[in-house]
């Protein structure tokens, strides 16, 4: 089945159920967001960000001609996907080369969070891309004051502001029963997850210009892409990335469609300018 039909049917109700964390460190279980701009428009904007200047809004697939309806700038992408056992293996590879290698260009400014509620993997989806993205957020607004405090923290530190931010809690809860399907059970079994897609600057060039970018940098190779999950070890650099929608779409076919080459169960919602009426 083409790869755009396979994302277009599920962009009306996919909701993802996390494999579990590890037992030593579950502490409850969510039920799952669905994935729909509407409902992470109503959480987001609930939550202090601005929709008027970038909202959250469906892909309807990988093909340059599809990519290019999205409004632009693009701020972020967040891919719905099945955790299949080919995933799990290259998942585990990857770690391995990562601690093997090393990531020497990921830019260590980038605020990840660490995921150990099960099913919550919508919400973290969320704050990876609004906490590492050139959003309008409101200065008193819950997200605000939530980001300053993360970024001084370690990501260990991190999972307990997480633990104690009751507000993500109850705006995850009204969210999981807003979308357009009835939610499962929390911790049921379908092995959907989330991530999240977003440029930062190259360390090296943050580093030499002081975490600025001149002009015409991105395509001097000063942007990376890079994969936001709160189930892997920390942010996981893709490469040179000059254009972000089209750069992880590479990175989705290579790494996500193909461990799964024949499920349906994708999805795809970019944050960037709402359309024009």
């Amino acid at each position: 089945m083409d790869l755009n039909v396979k994302i277009a049917q599920e962009l009306s109700g996919a909701k993802p159920v996390d494999a579990p964390p590890p037992a030593d460190t579950a502490r409850e279980s969510w039920i799952p967001l669905e994935a729909n701009p509407e409902v992470f428009n109503a959480w987001s904007e609930k939550l202090g960000l601005a929709t008027e200047t970038d909202a959250f809004q469906d892909v309807y697939g990988l093909d340059p001609e599809l990519l290019a309806m999205v409004p632009q700038p693009a701020k972020a992408l967040l891919l719905l996907f099945p955790v299949s056992e080919e995933y799990e293996r290259a998942r585990k590879e990857e770690a391995e080369r990562i601690r093997a290698e090393g990531q020497p260009e990921l830019d260590r400014t980038l605020t990840w969070f660490p995921q150990r509620v099960g099913n919550a993997c919508g919400t973290i989806g969320l704050l990876h891309a609004l906490a590492n993205t050139q959003v309008t957020l409101t200065p008193t607004s819950p997200l605000a004051q939530f980001f300053i405090q993360a970024r001084e923290l370690s990501p260990a530190a991190r999972v307990d502001l997480l633990n104690r931010a009751s507000f993500l809690r109850t705006a995850h809860a009204a969210s999981a029963s807003a979308g357009q399907t009835a939610p499962p059970e929390p911790g049921a079994d379908v092995d959907l997850h989330f991530v999240a897609f977003v440029q930062a600057p190259a360390e090296s060039v943050r580093e030499r210009e002081g975490g600025g970018l001149r002009e015409g940098e991105a395509e001097r190779g000063g942007l990376r892409l890079i994969e936001l999950d709160g189930r892997k070890e920390g942010p996981v650099d893709h490469g040179p990335s000059t254009d972000l929608l089209n750069d992880a779409a590479k990175v989705i076919r290579e790494k996500f469609i193909n461990t799964s080459p024949d499920s349906m169960q994708f999805a795809l919602v970019a944050l960037a300018p709402p359309p024009e009426d």
